[in-house]
């Protein structure tokens, strides 16, 4: 092989490597860099649908519900019946652990609320 091929070859090589080190520094760095979740607790109290039913407002969750990518959504459901939260149901004496890890904004039923509905917004965290 010429030397002047050698050369070559052996400086771009190091040019690659160069490059796969700075992505691979880059794309570490935004993994890492990422703020952690935190948890958010929703404790449903027993004797919640009760109330309700009797035109009490009840105040577990607001009607706009705010969370960030990588919070853990926990619902822990210590009534007699089942309350669905969103697209989250948890059953009588059930706990509901999700960790959310993707951004949306969704409108859906609750039965929390006395008007049946509830707006749920996952966004991104450095918002």
């Amino acid at each position: 092989m010429e030397p002047e091929r050698s050369g070559r070859r052996w400086l771009i090589g190091i040019a690659g490597l160069a490059v796969a080190m700075v992505f691979g520094t880059v794309l570490l760095a935004r993994i890492i860099g990422q703020p952690e979740g935190a948890v958010r607790l929703i404790d449903i109290p027993d004797g919640t649908a009760a109330r309700l039913a009797a035109g009490e407002d009840v105040q577990i969750v607001p009607d706009d519900l705010q969370l960030r990518l990588r919070d853990t959504l926990v619902v822990v459901n210590h009534d007699s019946v089942t309350h669905s939260i969103g697209p989250y149901r948890v059953a009588a004496g059930q706990t509901l652990e999700t960790e959310l890890s993707k951004a949306a904004t969704m409108e859906a039923s609750c039965s929390l609320h006395p008007s049946g509905s509830i707006t749920i917004q996952i966004g991104d965290p450095a918002a």
